[in-house]
């Protein structure tokens, strides 16, 4: 650690102190490699001068004995409402700062201040997608000292899924009265992964939680109809940067007790040219899709407990009279039986059927903590 951003304050600490003030507390930097700090989740240490990462929630977790941090990244996002990348700072469970990137090299960011003095357990989280862009943890500085890391957790969680996994849109409350008022694109400032229903799981059961997300990806095709499947999901999972073949994510960094998967509302959502609505993927296509990633799921994890859930983005009023909630039920059901393995388990969640919505018509941070009730039981009966 140093004190190399802040040296032109020490001669100036004798006069503080002699004219009454309260002694001033320094700052000291420490390097992205400091030993004491925990990383979780999926990120590249191959780059120079720190990790770089894409998913959201990817957390740097530390100790400190202090009353202030503030961090330095350098954001890979290309600017504007959609590539630009967030930080929240979480003291003690409690977000304390929401901090905005800015694009090009390293630099430090004011972060949380005027903490109360003693220990503290603080966690560095990207709150964005990789849609909106990649970025790079370069240090840290504290008012104050840092400490021995905490105790790691003794329960991992991971989630698979789209949008909805990553909190799209889960800050803003958008009512509906004419059904078109959500359709308002991508911002990154609305996005909290903080509030997602997994990191909601994640405090509720002191759990350590890994989201593996790409909005627009499905089982089976994406929303954009393409079924290669090295652009679908399953053969994104392998990558740290969905849009990157290389460097793969060494799954043994990360072993989960538990993994659900939230996929499919893309695959049902693919607009026919002809009608103009949404039509239903292949049955066995799909179910195929979903067995086969199950498997490779089951080859880097072979004890964990999956769970394959229907989100809540679908439901059987729209398209009007195609049923895709009750044909996604079934399919997914039907997919979980033929496996025929005691760790894989299928899950529904209630929909969302009126507003508030999120932005595009996704769920709201209401609709997430929502979700996290539901499904917190299942997760106990499994033996999470």
């Amino acid at each position: 650690m140093s004190l190399s951003r802040f040296v032109w304050l020490l001669p100036v600490l004798p006069v503080l102190v002699m004219a009454g003030c309260e002694p001033f507390e320094p700052w000291f930097d420490y390097a992205p490699d400091d030993p004491n700090l925990q990383f979780i989740g999926r990120m590249d240490f191959s780059t120079p001068d720190g990790p770089t990462y894409a998913h959201p929630g990817v957390t740097i977790r530390f100790r400190c004995n202090c009353t202030g941090v503030d961090v330095a990244f350098a954001d890979k996002g290309t600017g504007g409402e959609e590539h630009t990348n967030w930080v929240n700072i979480i003291v003690d469970g409690e977000t304390k700062a929401k901090v905005e990137l800015k694009q090009g090299g390293a630099q430090f960011y004011k972060g949380a201040r005027n903490l109360e003095s003693g220990e503290h357990v603080i966690e560095i989280v990207k709150r964005t997608e990789s849609y909106a862009g990649d970025m790079q943890f370069t240090g840290l500085s504290l008012q104050g000292i840092i400490l021995e890391p905490p105790p790691q957790k003794s329960k991992r969680l991971e989630i698979i899924g789209d949008s909805i996994s990553c909190g799209y849109g889960n800050e803003v409350r958008i009512f509906a009265p004419n059904y078109t008022e959500p359709n308002t694109g991508y911002h990154s400032k609305n996005e909290d992964i903080s509030k997602a229903y997994g990191s909601l799981l994640g405090r509720r059961f002191d759990a350590d939680v890994v989201t593996t997300c790409i909005s627009g990806t499905g089982i089976y095709r994406n929303l954009n109809g393409d079924t290669d499947r090295s652009k679908t999901f399953p053969g994104l999972y392998p990558r740290i940067y969905p849009s990157q073949e290389a460097p793969l994510w060494d799954t043994w960094r990360f072993i989960p007790d538990a993994i659900i998967i939230n996929l499919g509302n893309n695959d049902f959502n693919v607009i026919d040219e002809n009608t103009r609505q949404p039509h239903a993927p292949p049955k066995e296509e799909f179910k195929a899709a979903y067995r086969d990633f199950i498997l490779q799921l089951r080859e880097y994890y072979p004890h964990a407990k999956i769970v394959a859930s229907v989100g809540p983005m679908m439901n059987d009023n729209y398209p009007p009279g195609l049923k895709h909630w009750t044909k996604m039920q079934e399919y997914v059901k039907e997919m979980v039986t033929s496996l025929g393995d005691p760790n894989v388990h299928y899950f529904a969640y209630s929909p969302v059927l009126s507003d508030p919505y999120g932005e595009d018509w996704h769920p709201t941070a209401e609709s997430h903590s929502r979700m996290a009730d539901e499904i917190a039981p299942f997760l106990l009966d499994i033996g999470f």
